[in-house]
């Protein structure tokens, strides 16, 4: 190495020395472009890192703010992930951006930076800055998903919460769940919402219809012994407007409520409802749900019977049906819209078993595709602001005491049973604690949930809260994809 230098050096020393000035000139012009094409090659590869760097700081930006589209704290994500990803002062470079363009109808974001960086070598042509910029484009894409949401529709979900009532406060944050989800579209074949409105128990018909005892019929089955009756029988029983078998044929005036598949008959794992359909338990046989009454409901007047042979239904049954999985944006806004006048108690196994069998494609509701070839997720989104509450009349007949004491622990152990068997099935669970900051309901509710934090579990204080919570929780159920 040391020769090669020392030869080099000495031509060099020649070359200085001769009086010809023409070389002397031509080595000055050659210096020129030869330094520039260095300062050429070194800038150039300098912008590239620099513009590299910049575009994936634009694709993690673009992507943390697509997932919170319909968000106010989009545009903070946006720079968070930008500024994180691109930090201020590399290679020198002067940024302009993130520049933020929004097309909601679309579900569409579009991002750009430029960044001017100070040359080196190029200077010597005049050239004092290189400007490189990014451009990256996000948009929403919907993976196929069938969603049901639960709402609790219990008494107290009539009392104010910030500037309107809890349900009132519900069916807004739903619908813009709803909306979300659609988009600009009134149908999607990749989407299927359902709805599930309880308190003390389900209306198991169909929204909106009506039910005719005259055309109740009798259907064929296993012979089973009925474990509310204990006598022998090998049929059950359909309505017109449910898809729900029952153990017996409801009175005229049934107004769709079921009890929980449940007896207390000293068995441990008697409870049929923390599975999905028929089930041979040791204690008792159940293909079907026993309807509630024959008194009717509600009872109009007078106390209600504390006997245990006659139990009476105080509490009244919901109006409001169930909307099984469909694919259109307005039944599903409407269906949400006609939840008014919440009464009665709470029973959350109630709520979120109906929930999962309306999205499981095993009977009694079949609206869901069995085994589907393309990708599908499936959520439950429940909604509640109260402690499981036993009462007189409610799912489980007062087995568990009256209150929200004695009552509510039979009740959560057997929600926390659910709860593992949805999740096993490969459910995701969103759940909601609205307006109630107890502690114990806090530790239950985490539980059930998906996780204990966000995205599946929230507390959501007062409406605008709610609001907020089903807006992340619709970006959590959509898909991202890089557009450009």
């Amino acid at each position: 190495m040391r020769t090669w230098f020392h030869s080099v050096f000495r031509k060099f020393q020649a070359f200085a020395k001769q009086e010809k000035g023409a070389a002397i000139v031509l080595f000055a012009l050659a210096a020129v472009p030869m330094v520039a094409f260095v300062g050429m090659g070194t800038d150039a590869a300098r912008a590239y890192l620099v513009k590299s760097r910049m575009s994936s700081a634009l694709d993690a930006a673009g992507l943390a703010g697509g997932r919170k589209f319909f968000s106010p704290g989009r545009d903070a994500d946006i720079n968070m992930f930008f500024n994180a990803n691109f930090p201020a002062g590399y290679m020198n470079a002067s940024v302009s951006g993130p520049h933020i363009s929004v097309d909601e109808l679309d579900e569409r974001l579009t991002l750009t930076a430029s960044a001017d960086i100070p040359t080196t070598l190029m200077r010597v042509l005049g050239f004092d800055t290189l400007t490189v910029s990014a451009t990256t484009e996000i948009t929403r894409q919907m993976q196929a998903l069938d969603v049901v949401i639960a709402i609790d529709m219990s008494g107290s979900m009539g009392s104010s919460s910030g500037s309107s009532t809890r349900i009132a406060a519900a069916r807004d944050a739903a619908t813009d769940l709803v909306e979300i989800l659609y988009g600009n579209n009134g149908t999607n074949d990749l989407l299927n919402i359902g709805l599930v409105p309880w308190n003390a128990k389900v209306n198991v018909m169909l929204d909106g219809t009506t039910f005719d005892s005259a055309m109740t019929t009798s259907v064929p089955v296993a012979g089973f012994t009925n474990p509310v009756t204990g006598i022998a029988q090998s049929s059950v029983y359909q309505v017109n407007n449910s898809p729900v078998p029952l153990l017996y044929a409801p009175p005229s005036d049934w107004k769709g409520c079921v009890y929980n598949r449940y007896i207390d008959n000293g068995f441990t794992d008697d409870d049929a409802d923390i599975y999905m359909g028929p089930q041979v338990m040791p204690g008792a046989d159940w293909p079907a749900w026993e309807p509630i009454g024959p008194e009717g409901e509600p009872v109009s007047g007078g106390t209600c019977s504390m006997s245990p042979s006659s139990w009476s239904e105080c509490t009244p049954c919901l109006e409001h049906g169930i909307t099984s999985l469909q694919s259109q944006k307005q039944t599903i806004i409407d269906a949400i819209d006609e939840l008014q006048y919440p009464e009665g108690t709470t029973n959350i196994p109630q709520g979120l078993g109906w929930a999962w069998r309306v999205l499981m494609p095993d009977a009694p509701f079949t609206e869901a595709v069995a085994d589907p070839d393309y990708d599908l997720q499936r959520a439950i989104v429940l909604l509640t602001d109260g402690e499981n509450h036993g009462g007189i009349g409610d799912g489980y007949k007062q087995v568990f005491g009256t209150g929200s004491g004695a009552g509510a622990n039979g009740m959560d152990d057997r929600l926390r049973l659910l709860a593992t068997n949805i999740k096993s099935a490969g459910v995701v669970l969103y759940v909601i604690q609205f307006a109630n900051n107890g502690t114990a309901l806090q530790s239950l509710l985490q539980e059930v949930a998906s996780g204990p934090g966000s995205p599946f579990y929230h507390y959501a204080p007062d409406d605008a809260a709610l609001r907020a919570v089903f807006r992340e929780i619709a970006n959590d159920l959509s898909e991202l994809r890089l557009s450009k």
